[in-house]
């Protein structure tokens, strides 16, 4: 792209993936990513979004200014060690600025850690970032400047770490903005921790929501809790029939995503295994795997959220019996 202000990497395309690359194309940077291990899905989106598609990783490395890992959170340190073999096979100019691995995934600062640790022993010029994606996918939306008829609504995106996105060359500062990013620490898992915090309460209600709904559909008295939360908290339901309708299709994500966050407050809150976040990882593999929402796409009504609920927990229970 002529006149591009730097080159980033993404890896991968999925709907973050891909907004994020919108909101970069759209600022005038060059996006790249390579689809080795990922779906028909993936490569058609990325067709589709006009982003160019590398044939493996080690070109990815080799022609990007920065990396941004946007997978799984189970899928993170491979990520990361299939990078760090790519660059070790690299053929990158010695002159060139250093590349710079963004990890936004949603991961354990000492995940981040030991991943950072990892590329500073296998892969030393890399400039490792640690960070994390607190709310959806950038998207325009319409403005109320006359000036701007549209503008984008961006996620928040915490970083942290010795290196600072905005000091990094070419279009660091500018990069940094775009992606509304803000600089929490000089140290790897500040900003890991943040994201693990704030997904403990907005995803917790959901998996709370998925259990008090679909047990209420089954005693009979659904209509019955809607009513008393209209009255008690209409802002409690609202918050959990968005979640509940939002769910389905990222829940095989949020299994490891509870992982994570659990072994945040094991490990750095001091909770020393005393923390629930293992049963609500099990909330979501019950969603993954025994239900038919888990491969759900598009939207869906509440109630259809709870029917599929109920069905796939009846199922599951006849096969354990």
């Amino acid at each position: 792209m002529a006149g591009s202000r730097a080159s980033v990497g993404i890896i991968s395309i999925g709907d973050m993936g891909l907004g994020i690359a919108k909101l970069l194309q759209a600022h005038n940077y060059h996006v790249l990513t390579t689809c080795v291990g990922r779906s028909e899905a993936t490569q058609r989106r990325v067709e589709s979004a006009s982003i160019e598609l590398l044939p493996d990783r080690v070109q990815l490395v080799n022609r990007s200014d920065y990396l941004l890992s946007i997978v799984p959170p189970g899928q993170a340190v491979a990520t990361a060690e299939a990078i760090i073999a790519a660059y070790q096979q690299h053929t990158r100019p010695a002159s060139s600025n250093p590349l710079y691995y963004l990890d936004l995934n949603a991961i354990a600062p000492s995940t981040a850690r030991h991943i950072s640790a990892a590329f500073a022993t296998k892969a030393p010029t890399i400039r490792f970032i640690d960070g994390g994606i607190i709310g959806g996918p950038p998207l325009l939306a319409p403005s109320t400047s006359p000036t701007d008829p549209v503008t984008w609504k961006r996620p928040s995106i915490p970083l942290s770490g010795p290196h600072e996105l905005a000091s990094a060359q070419p279009s660091g500062a500018h990069l940094a903005a775009t992606l509304r990013t803000k600089h929490l620490s000089p140290d790897v898992g500040t900003a890991s921790g943040l994201k693990a915090c704030f997904a403990s309460l907005t995803k917790g209600y959901t998996a709370l929501a998925i259990q008090s709904f679909s047990t209420a559909s089954q005693l009979g008295v659904l209509e019955h809790l809607l009513r008393e939360m209209d009255a008690a908290n209409p802002l409690g339901r609202q918050q959990a029939e968005r979640g509940l309708v939002g769910m389905p299709n990222k829940a095989y994500r949020w299994v490891a995503e509870m992982d994570e966050i659990g072994k945040t407050f094991d490990e750095d809150g001091g909770w020393g295994g005393e923390n629930v976040y293992k049963q609500v990882a099990g909330v979501y593999r019950v969603v993954a795997d025994d239900t038919e929402l888990g491969s759900r796409e598009g939207k869906m009504e509440v109630q259809e959220a709870v029917d599929g609920l109920v069905r796939g927990l009846k199922a599951r229970k006849e096969k354990t019996d």
